[in-house]
């Protein structure tokens, strides 16, 4: 019977860590709008959700700032900078 619990135990902790990747990054604060699917799958990847709540600019900008990320090895097509520069723009741009 121990060795039965032990097998179980075993189990359940080779388990855990497969489940803890499949998770999809938390989106909290980050409204539903066209273009939050593809920033939040390409940026979380590297960033926290802060680095977008702490900067405020417009889309023109949002997008220089995407093209540099190309520059350090995002690899993204013009529609997904598109879709993430109009998202930020609209959500994250200057404050009124």
């Amino acid at each position: 019977m121990p060795k039965l619990w032990a097998a179980i135990m075993a189990a359940a902790l080779l388990v855990q860590p497969a489940a803890a990747q499949q998770k999809k990054p938390a989106a909290a604060g980050f409204p539903d709008a066209p273009g939050k699917d593809v920033l939040v799958s390409k940026c979380f990847q590297c960033h926290s959700p802060s680095m977008w709540m702490d900067q405020r600019q417009d889309r023109r900008a949002w997008e220089s700032t995407l093209y540099r990320m190309i520059g350090r090895g995002a690899l993204w097509t013009q529609e997904e900078i598109r879709q993430m520069a109009e998202y930020l723009g609209s959500v994250y741009g200057p404050k009124q």
